[in-house]
């Protein structure tokens, strides 16, 4: 049986393609979600296969239900829902959330999620760190933990990368609406201290 390790390893050279060597990365920024981010926010979360790649299966997607999933996560308890807004002109690129939060402990569960256009050219990374830099700063977090399918050796390769470590694999973890079972990667990363 190969280990996550190896998978991610053979999984990369295979078919991960490389963030272009030309050009910046883009500038981004995190900033709460706005009326005009609806549509994006609703097309991801209309998305299947991009909500089985986050752990979820969404019940329903229409407006009503988006428009309720959007304040949901924006009020959540000591978490955070925030866009991922292209810093040339403001238009939402995705989303990062901090969810499932323990105060005492100083935890939370991470995610990032972008749009197909905005993958493979460093928003990811981007992200990623300004959650980090939140989720240490604005949330008072301590340790921030991802939990990443066992096949998105992208998303996993790029979490590595950043200095999260593997400290878990949960077998057949996760159940996608067809009722297929994955293996599902923790991660986890200190917070950058304010």
């Amino acid at each position: 049986m190969t280990s996550i390790d190896d998978r991610i390893s053979f999984e990369s050279r295979k078919q991960v393609p490389s963030r272009p060597q030309s050009g910046e990365p883009p500038s981004i920024s995190l900033r709460s979600p706005t009326t005009d981010d609806f549509a994006t926010l609703a097309e991801m979360r209309r998305d299947r296969e991009l909500q089985a790649m986050l752990l979820v299966v969404p019940e329903t997607t229409d407006d009503e239900a988006i428009a309720a999933w959007i304040q949901r996560r924006s009020e959540d308890p000591g978490g955070a829902f925030k866009v991922i807004a292209n810093n040339t002109d403001e238009t939402a690129l995705g989303f990062v959330q901090v969810s499932q939060v323990h105060r005492r402990n100083r935890y939370g569960f991470g995610g990032i999620a972008l749009l197909p256009g905005a993958r493979g050219k460093g928003a990811g990374r981007a992200a990623m760190n300004e959650l980090l830099v939140l989720a240490g700063g604005e949330l008072g977090l301590e340790k921030l933990l991802l939990e990443v399918r066992a096949d998105n050796t992208v998303a996993l390769r790029l979490y590595l990368s950043m200095g999260f470590q593997i400290v878990g694999n949960m077998k057949e973890h996760f159940r996608d609406e067809s009722g297929r079972r994955y293996d599902v990667v923790l991660l986890e990363k200190a917070t950058p201290r304010p």
